[in-house]
């Protein structure tokens, strides 16, 4: 109880700031900022819904449709306009007021506001989801049956459209705009894997809109967003339930994440260079400028959000919801990783960038509840950072963030791989009879000399530089000389004692072995042409889970390679 008053409290505080700003804006003289405008109707919906107060998300969503009208200029800015939303921001004020003690009376206020804003979707959206029954009723199935159809139909445009020019951008905006309908529509929440697939497409296109180079793989990410769409529409359609873990929502989540990871902090220059006395960086530039104070406000907001992405992480039902939702803290890591200037802001940008790390290495998904418990123990550090020292804030979140960076975390182990098959001993080839040379013989007896140590975990990084400190210490053990590419390059040296007796009987130092000839190696004659027919099998396998062109084309390229050789050496 107490937990659910501290975020209704969160909320109120929240959504009062948008409702200021928005009110501003409406109240100006002139037609108003629409872009602005439409961002803080997005983000009063966004907050009502993590606040899981769908009645207020529901009105949200009739203002952002509301105002969208207004940017693309199908709804002409006018004096009645700008009095229903001076009026439906006096209205969301008396609403966020009245959560604590919300009624029925209140439900009654965001038909009438729904209605007002958005008549096209005040049915069934705006109605309340606790008042909702389970079972969806053949309407809004269709509903969504409907509408999902029509932004895979869009999202399979867009990818056509990146596909042929990668910088383009108008048919990603035309993504958001059809989605607006299956956004508004609060029972979608409790339809999993829609919400999450949404969301995740939406940061899709804000990560291209704000990148002026192209992302490469962009049209099969739009491509796989709009094969896991279609399917998630189409079951919800006539099944009431869409399969979370479908093979296409996954591929979505796996391409998206890989678009995201570009976003990752680039190591220091310094970073790259030997652990030596240089030269290394022989001029600074100038510094991007000092990272930025975040306010105790800000610190317990993010506080907050980081508490409640814990518990929807929790709340997946499928890998693919929990990976789409970790996903979606990368905006607040990036937010907490520009901080800087004090020991407690040191330890929040820290922690950021370990935190970023462990949902890039799968902690998120695999190990959910322990990298749950660790996002809250760093929300509640920042949370309650006003109440201690400093000192003691920056200890408390340095050491969650150890415990992300650490040994990995105990949770579900995948099921191993199968074993690689043993390599059977084959004879030394030219590679290991130039390499045996050059580890020279030391001194001493061959009993005494140690082998080498590998260096335990954590020892050395897994870098450039730790590879290079590795085989440092690999040569330092065996004893090696310095490398020198002309000693490779010239060859085994002559061994004086054995070159008479080989002189003498060349035949007898050795059996004969037989020298297989590499055309007897490769595919040829009717083999080849056996090969290009088996490779039918694996081309119908990959259309028919939906393999891009890219896929299928090596395929294709390697049956016509076999054909190839088996009609011109049979």
């Amino acid at each position: 109880m107490n937990q659910q008053m501290g975020l209704s409290e969160f909320f109120a505080m929240e959504a009062s700031e948008y409702l200021e700003r928005l009110d501003a804006i409406v109240s100006a003289a002139g037609a108003p900022k629409t872009a602005e405008l439409v961002g803080l109707a997005r983000q009063l919906r966004g907050s009502a819904l993590m606040a899981k107060q769908t009645s207020i998300a529901a009105a949200a969503a009739a203002f952002e449709s509301f105002a969208r009208a207004v940017h693309d200029n199908r709804r002409r800015w006018d004096e009645g306009t700008k009095q229903l939303a001076i009026k439906a921001v006096d209205e969301f004020k008396i609403l966020v007021r009245a959560v604590p003690s919300w009624s029925a009376a209140e439900d009654t206020k965001v038909q009438a506001l729904v209605g007002e804003l958005d008549p096209a979707t005040s049915q069934p959206a705006a109605l309340p989801e606790r008042h909702r029954s389970d079972a969806l009723d053949t309407g809004t199935r269709a509903f969504i049956g409907r509408e999902g159809a029509s932004v895979a139909s869009v999202l399979d445009q867009a990818a056509k459209s990146l596909q042929q020019n990668p910088a383009a951008r108008d048919p990603l905006e035309r993504v958001l705009k059809v989605m607006q309908p299956l956004r508004g529509l609060a029972v979608l929440a409790e339809l999993p894997p829609m919400p999450d697939l949404l969301e995740g497409i939406e940061r899709a296109v804000g990560a291209f809109t704000q990148r002026p180079e192209p992302v490469p793989d962009g049209a099969l990410l739009f491509n796989a967003a709009a094969k896991a769409v279609s399917r998630a529409s189409r079951e919800i359609s006539t099944e009431g339930q869409a399969d979370a873990d479908a093979e296409e929502t996954l591929d979505f989540a796996r391409r998206l994440g890989a678009i995201l990871d570009l976003e990752r902090d680039l190591p220091a220059i310094d970073a790259l260079y030997h652990d030596d006395a240089g030269p290394h960086v022989v001029e600074r530039g100038a510094a991007a400028g000092p990272p930025g104070q975040l306010s105790q406000l800000e610190l317990v907001s993010h506080g907050e959000h980081l508490r409640l992405a814990a518990d929807e992480l929790e709340r997946g039902r499928s890998a693919a919801q929990r990976e789409l939702r970790a996903q979606a803290l990368a905006a607040t890591f990036r937010a907490l990783g520009a901080a800087g200037g004090d020991p407690l802001q040191d330890a929040v940008a820290r922690f950021a960038s370990v935190a970023r790390q462990a949902v890039a290495r799968g902690a998120a998904v695999q190990q959910t509840a322990q990298f749950a418990a660790q996002l809250r123990e760093a929300a509640a550090a920042l949370a309650e950072s006003g109440q201690g020292t400093e000192q003691q804030s920056a200890q408390r979140v340095a050491a969650v963030t150890a415990a992300l960076g650490g040994p990995p975390m105990a949770g579900p182990v995948e099921p191993p791989t199968a074993a690689a098959a043993p390599v059977p001993p084959t004879r030394a080839g030219p590679a290991e009879a130039v390499a045996a040379p050059v580890a020279r013989a030391p001194a001493s007896p061959p009993e005494v000399v140690a082998a080498p140590v590998p260096p335990t975990a954590g020892e050395e990084p897994s870098d450039l530089a730790g590879s290079w400190t590795r085989y440092e210490r690999y040569v330092a053990a065996l004893g090696l000389g310095a490398p020198a590419l002309d000693e490779l390059l010239a060859g085994p040296p002559a061994d004086p004692a054995r070159a008479p007796a080989a002189a003498a009987a060349p035949a007898a130092a050795a059996p004969a072995e037989t020298v297989v000839p590499i055309a007897d190696l490769c595919y040829s004659g009717q083999a080849a042409i056996d090969r290009a027919l088996g490779l039918r099998a694996q081309i119908r396998a990959a259309l028919g889970r939906g393999a891009g062109e890219a896929d299928v084309r090596d395929l294709i390229e390697e049956a016509f390679d076999l054909f190839e050789l088996g009609t011109t050496q049979r």
